[in-house]
C-alpha cells in the first residue's frame, strides 16, 4: 500500500481538483521546493525543503517518515521532467502512487495556441551545452524548459554561435500568475532581452524546412563552386559508411560547399562536425548553406590539411573530399 502520494500541483492555483487539495491536507509530512511550501503552509506537522539535492532529501524523508503519510509537491506533471522518476527510485513503485496536473508545456502552447503533439521536449536543468545540444539541432518544433543558468538570451546566443539559422522563437513567462506575458520575437532579439526566470522557451521550425526530407538533399539546393559538390548518389554512399552519430565529431576535410558535413548534421543533429577549407569564398559558402539548410552544429576551419587539424578535437569520423595532394600526410596526422 502506498503511503507516499507525488502531488502535481499544476502552474495555478485553479489548477488544483478536491482530490488534489484533499491528499495535501491530510500529509503528515509535506515535501516541495520553497515557493510550493509557502502556499501551503501549516498544513501538516512536518515539512522538508527540496533544495539543491532532492535525492539526498528524499532519503532523509524516508529514514523520517517510518509510516507517516507522505506528500511530496511537483509543479506540473511530476512524471513529466518532474520529481515523480526520483520519487520511485527512493522509496520504491509499491510506495508510491501520482495526482498529476496539468503542465507548464501545455499551458504555453495553449497560450500560443499551437498543437505540440509533434513538439520536441527538452529540459536544460542543471546541464551544460554540449549535453543538450543535440536535441535544439531538430529542425521542428522544440519546448525548452529553462533554468536561471541557461536562460532564453543565453540559449539564443549560444544557438546563434553555433551556427543556427535565425529562428522564430516565443518565451512564455510567469504562467499561470498575474505577471504572465507572452513574447513572440526571434532568435537575434531574444538574445538581447531579459526574461522573468520562470519561463517556457519554443523554437519555432525554419518555414522552409518544414515538411522537408532530413537525407538526399538535391545538388542544386547547395551554393557551389562550379561543379565542386560531392554528388547526392556519392553523398548517400559515403554517409551510410561513416555511420554517424549524435554526440560525435567529425572532420570534414577539404570541405567545398559542405555538402557532406551538412547531410550528416541533419541526420544525426548534435554531431559536431568541422569542416576544413583552405579557400575563404568556400568558407563563407559552407556558413550559407549550413543555415539555409539546418546544418546545425558545422563549424568551418580555415586552413589546409594537415597543419589545421593539429588543434581540432579528435574526431570519430573523417571524410576528406579534398587533400591538395596531401592526403598521406592528413592521414599519418592522426
Amino acid at each position: 500500500m502506498s503511503n507516499v502520494t507525488v502531488v502535481g500541483t499544476g502552474v495555478g492555483p485553479e489548477d488544483l481538483t478536491e482530490a488534489h487539495r484533499e491528499a495535501i491536507e491530510a500529509a503528515e509530512v509535506l515535501v516541495g521546493g520553497k515557493r510550493q511550501l509557502a502556499v501551503f503552509a501549516g498544513q501538516s506537522e512536518r515539512t522538508w525543503i527540496l533544495g539543491a539535492n532532492p535525492a539526498t532529501t528524499l532519503e532523509a524523508v524516508k529514514q523520517e517518515a517510518g509510516g507517516k503519510r507522505v506528500v511530496i509537491l511537483a509543479s506540473g506533471d511530476p512524471l513529466f521532467f518532474g520529481i515523480g522518476n526520483l520519487a520511485v527510485k527512493v522509496f520504491g513503485p509499491e510506495s508510491v502512487s501520482f495526482l498529476p496536473n496539468v503542465t507548464a508545456l501545455q499551458k504555453t502552447f495553449a497560450r500560443l495556441k499551437l498543437p505540440w503533439s509533434g513538439a520536441r521536449t527538452v529540459s536544460v536543468h542543471g546541464r551544460k551545452p554540449m549535453e543538450f545540444f543535440a536535441a535544439l539541432a531538430d529542425p521542428g518544433c522544440i519546448a525548452i524548459y529553462t533554468d536561471p543558468k541557461n536562460t532564453p538570451d543565453r540559449l539564443a546566443k549560444l544557438l546563434l554561435e553555433f551556427g543556427m539559422a535565425n529562428r522564430k522563437v516565443a518565451v512564455v513567462e510567469e504562467i499561470g500568475s498575474e505577471g504572465e506575458q507572452c513574447w513572440e520575437t526571434d532568435l537575434v532579439t531574444a538574445a538581447g532581452k531579459q526574461f522573468a526566470p520562470l519561463n517556457v522557451m519554443v523554437l519555432y521550425p525554419l518555414e522552409e524546412q518544414q515538411g522537408t526530407i532530413r537525407f538526399g538533399l538535391e545538388d542544386e539546393r547547395f551554393r557551389k563552386e562550379k561543379s565542386l559538390i560531392t554528388k547526392k548518389e556519392a553523398r548517400a554512399l559515403i554517409l551510410a559508411e561513416l555511420q554517424v552519430r549524435e554526440d560525435a565529431v567529425m572532420w570534414d576535410v577539404g570541405a567545398g560547399s559542405g555538402s557532406v558535413g551538412i547531410e550528416a548534421v541533419r541526420i544525426a543533429p548534435g554531431l559536431r562536425v568541422y569542416a576544413v577549407e583552405r579557400e575563404k569564398g568556400r568558407l563563407e559558402m559552407i556558413k550559407e548553406n549550413s543555415q539555409r539548410l539546418g546544418g546545425f552544429g558545422v563549424r568551418t576551419v580555415l586552413g589546409e590539411a594537415p597543419g589545421a587539424l593539429e588543434d581540432l578535437p579528435d574526431p570519430d569520423r573523417v571524410f576528406v573530399g579534398g587533400s591538395g595532394g596531401s592526403l598521406a600526410d592528413i592521414l599519418v596526422e592522426r
